[in-house]
């Protein structure tokens, strides 16, 4: 069984690892964020993610989300209790409850084990994410100043306030930047949730950045029209237009 560590705190990182070599366990490399965790996960093909939860930016959900299928079955680490994490009952999926103990970690590895060649899937679709989010009370935390798209093969992380639009198209969704547009892995919903305040639903296929509108045009149906800074004009369906003019407002 390949692991890799995955950690913002070097002294975890380091705990684990230690653990690991009295275990007999190969440790294929250790990430310091979630960004290089995904890189890392292509590179070194690992079975088994020991993956932190609570990371700043790309938390170990992200990273979880973004994780290919099949791909690495996944151990959470956290710090909530065990009351906190019944949600966590799917089968790629284990927790560790910091600070991490040799026999727990040895039982998690035996768990893996028993999995590993099994056809289940490893991936985590959207509505687990949102569920052990839940469960240990994450959804409440500030949005992320910057969010995780795709780049290539790989990924980057995009500030906010470089993304116009978030478009949805032939069932992708797009972060429009000003230079270019990134692919990204949420639905509009969950964006709209995860930014409200700093983009608002102009429609049902598009999300727009309310720093980047310089005009509100009324079009006498109704409706209208969002001018951005760079002269861009998105159109506002008739039910989302009084509420696009009311967050508008409220900026000014």
């Amino acid at each position: 069984m390949r692991i890799l560590i995955v950690d913002d705190e070097h002294n975890a990182r380091n705990r684990l690892q230690i653990m690991l070599e009295e275990l007999d366990v190969e440790v294929v490399g250790e990430a310091a964020n979630g960004v290089e965790a995904l890189e890392m996960v292509q590179k070194l093909n690992p079975d088994l993610l020991l993956l932190d939860i609570n990371m700043p930016e790309v938390d170990g959900f992200d990273v979880a989300r973004h994780l290919p299928d099949p791909g690495p079955m996944v151990v959470f680490q956290t710090a909530h209790d065990e009351f906190a994490l019944r949600a966590f009952d799917h089968e790629a999926v284990d927790y560790l409850v910091k600070p991490v103990n040799l026999v727990r970690l040895s039982e998690a590895l035996d768990r893996v084990r028993k999995r590993l060649g099994t056809p289940i899937s490893t991936a985590f679709p959207p509505e687990l994410i949102d569920q052990l989010r839940t469960a240990i009370g994450a959804g409440g935390t500030p949005a992320p100043r910057r969010l995780l798209v795709r780049d290539g093969r790989g990924h980057r992380l995009l500030p906010i306030e470089d993304i116009r639009t978030f478009s949805a198209r032939e069932g992708e969704v797009y972060a429009v930047a000003v230079e270019r547009e990134f692919m990204v892995d949420y639905t509009l919903v969950e964006l709209e949730a995860r930014f409200a305040g700093s983009f608002t639903r102009a429609s049902r296929s598009e999300l727009v950045g309310l720093t980047h509108v310089r005009r509100f045009l009324a079009d006498g149906d109704a409706g209208a029209e969002l001018v951005l800074a760079d002269g861009t004009r998105i159109r506002v369906s008739r039910r989302r237009a009084a509420e696009v003019k009311e967050q508008l407002a409220e900026l000014s």
